[in-house]
């Protein structure tokens, strides 16, 4: 599913002393089955034009076009409700969204409300639960006696359960140790892969975007000051300085290595193509 920014402009408080410009005239594409990043430091309006693509926001100019739906300032409810049966949002913390008595009944809740019945919800339920790899047993137990990160991964498997063409992640990772970090960021990868849906990634950690996303959009202070290949923007470190954004991890440690004279064939995305690449290089040098 296509979504298309056209004009689009977003104030929060509009005629008020509190008046705040959070989008100013953006216009761009997020095209079908892409993995996406929206960069941009504190403030940039990256919340903001997330929560326009699912009608949590109206614009107070311009429109979002979701497939054939269009969102505007006056859009009916209905229109707000078809767009969220096909934008899922993955907040921070999406356990604290958690809130019926057994796990199975939480998955379900959202195929129900949009009209599935019982036995179609329950088995979506169960699908996207194992997908998870949350165990059986646990399917009839209290959501809230389960460990953080099993709890994180009902929520995710509840929004999945809705089954929708594009998934946006808000920070999904908050809060996260080291491991469950890198789970969680490996089945969103598998995710976008097998059901071949678009991803948006809304994060701070830049190494995340580098390694797991195709494209990338960077805001600063409310406008749209640059897109393109991952790998062309996350690799220029004095475009990523002007907007006060940090390289990521591996491509400082790539240019501080090409100032010694260590230059790769291609540009690794993580620590193991890093490690590899560089013992093919060691393996060429010492020859």
């Amino acid at each position: 599913m296509r979504i298309a920014f056209k004009n689009l402009t977003s104030i929060y408080h509009q005629n008020t002393p509190f008046e705040h410009l959070a989008l100013n005239d953006i216009s761009t594409t997020f095209e079908e089955g892409v993995y996406y990043g929206i960069i941009g430091h504190t403030g940039s309006g990256k919340s903001t034009m997330i929560q326009t693509m699912n009608g949590l926001l109206l614009p107070n100019r311009g429109e979002v076009r979701v497939g054939d739906i269009l969102l505007k300032r006056k859009s009916k409810q209905k229109e707000i409700h078809q767009v969220k049966e096909h934008v899922g949002m993955v907040f921070q913390f999406p356990e604290h969204q958690l809130f019926e008595e057994t796990v199975l009944k939480d998955v379900m809740f959202g195929p129900k409300n949009m009209g599935m019945d019982e036995a179609v919800a329950q088995e979506k339920a169960e699908y996207y639960l194992n997908l998870l790899n949350i165990d059986a047993t646990l399917f009839q137990s209290s959501p809230f006696d389960l460990s953080g990160g099993q709890m994180r991964k009902v929520a995710i498997a509840g929004i999945l359960a809705m089954e929708p063409k594009v998934l946006i992640l808000d920070e999904p990772t908050a809060g996260l140790d080291p491991k469950s970090h890198i789970e969680t960021m490996a089945l969103f990868k598998r995710i976008h892969e097998e059901m071949g849906i678009t991803v948006i990634l809304v994060t701070h950690d830049m190494d995340d975007v580098f390694e797991y996303t195709d494209y990338v959009k960077v805001l600063s202070s409310g406008h749209l000051v640059r897109e393109g290949r991952t790998l062309d923007l996350l690799t220029d470190e004095a475009l990523l300085g002007r907007f006060a954004l940090e390289p990521p991890d591996i491509v400082r440690l790539i240019h501080d290595l090409e100032d010694k004279g260590v230059v790769f064939d291609s540009i690794p995305r993580n620590v193991e193509q890093f490690t590899e690449l560089y013992r093919e290089w060691r393996a060429g040098y010492a020859q």
